[in-house]
């Protein structure tokens, strides 16, 4: 289950995602302008439960690999709709 914690229309957006197990992490998204691009910050770690206990730097590593990862799959869902705004 995720809960937005705050979220600023087209700026930043707060998450808290449960992983039943695992715990609790924060996931903070913030968008900058970058020249005529825009650059994306993602901040994640853990708050509660097991996953907090085993956060280390190797699972560091793999979080940024997964970021790699994530964020060029988000560009292209955004490229696709210019200037829409998408709501949940």
């Amino acid at each position: 289950m995720t809960t937005v914690r705050h979220r600023e229309l087209g700026k930043e957006l707060e998450l808290e995602a449960s992983f039943k197990s695992l715990g609790t992490a924060r996931i903070f998204l913030q968008l900058r302008p970058w020249g005529e691009e825009t650059l994306v910050v993602c901040d994640e770690h853990p708050l509660r439960g097991l996953g907090g206990s085993l956060h280390n730097s190797v699972v560091e590593a793999a979080l940024q690999l997964r970021h790699r990862g994530m964020l060029p799959r988000l560009a292209r869902v955004v490229e696709q709709q210019p200037g829409e705004v998408l709501r949940a």
